[in-house]
């Protein structure tokens, strides 16, 4: 009979459907009361996020071993970038940083190198920081007192400059020292670049300190100077018209370095009066290389006299 036939199919179908959803059931842990099984829990606690690399990893591998080109590429562009988008540090990362800047230049690096990395890297502790603590200080004064390198000097010099403003006052005392002993060094070879951090320190000088002119004029007429730190010094008060009666000293004075000469020029097309024009004219005669400085300063000079505006220059 089709009836008969078609009775156990059904029955077999119900079981069917019965068994899958008992399956489903058991999968969805609907009626499970029960912990679930140890090899879950351990499934679940592997899937859990992770913290990623510190991103200061690469750069506190080449400051501790050195590294290939392109590592120490890859080191300083994340410390510019850093330095640039402003990541803050933490104390555990700013205390590896400075504690690797302080072993010093990796044996297998180079001084470009190191001053390269060590100058970013010094961006960032600054940046990090409103205040400078005091490994900073230490670390910069240490470098621009004592490091045989003439570059790395400068620079620590330069960040010391940078961080002036922010320093506590006996941090500025402190420094003000430093930058005096090397100005009163006659070898100092970095007494151009710390007049003028004295000269930009200027309106927080203490009443005994000596005046930025002062010094300049002594620096600039030592013969015993690099010539090299005379004409820094010379640079350093260049903003001030009170140069020009040292500049017209110096520029036709055939006794002077020619670098020093060609930097009295340069000051006198930017503060000097018409009559000048003579003495431009005439240096700009006696030499090509004078020429180099005397011509630009007189046109400075005629154009300054007429009104013409010079153009401003802009840094990125």
């Amino acid at each position: 009979m089709p009836f008969r036939r078609f009775f156990p199919a059904c029955l077999a179908v119900a079981g069917g459907c019965a068994v899958l959803a008992l399956a489903v059931w058991k999968i969805t842990g609907k009626g499970n009361t029960g912990a679930p099984p140890a090899g879950k829990l351990a499934a679940e606690k592997s899937a859990a996020p992770r913290p990623g690399p510190d991103p200061l990893d690469p750069v506190l591998n080449v400051l501790g071993h050195g590294g290939t080109p392109l590592e120490l590429e890859n080191a300083i562009g994340v410390l510019d970038t850093m330095t640039r988008v402003g990541t803050g540090l933490t104390a555990r990362q700013r205390a590896a940083l400075l504690a690797a800047l302080e072993r010093g230049t990796p044996s297998k690096m180079s001084d470009g190198s190191w001053s390269h990395i060590f100058n970013s890297a010094c961006n960032v502790l600054a940046k990090a920081q409103a205040t400078p603590d005091k490994g900073l200080l230490d670390l910069l004064e240490r470098v621009a007192l004592h490091d045989p390198r003439l570059v790395m000097r400068l620079y620590a010099l330069q960040h010391i400059g940078c961080r002036y403003a922010a320093a506590s006052p006996a941090d500025r005392q402190r420094l003000r020292a430093l930058v005096h002993g090397m100005l009163s060094d006659p070898t100092a070879k970095t007494a151009g670049t710390a007049l003028v951090l004295w000269r930009s320190w200027e309106k927080s000088a203490g009443p005994g300190d000596i005046s930025s002119l002062d010094l300049s004029r002594a620096i600039v007429a030592d013969a015993g100077r690099p010539v090299d730190v005379r004409v820094t010094a010379l640079h350093a008060i260049g903003d001030d018209p009170v140069v020009l009666e040292l500049a017209r000293a110096i520029a036709p004075d055939r006794t002077q370095p020619l670098l020093l000469r060609k930097a009295a020029l340069n000051l006198i097309g930017r503060h000097g009066q018409e009559q000048d024009l003579t003495v431009l004219r005439l240096c700009g005669r006696e030499s090509p290389r004078l020429a180099q400085a005397g011509d630009p300063a007189a046109r400075v000079l005629k154009d300054r006299l007429a009104g013409i505006p010079q153009p401003v220059l802009h840094p990125y």
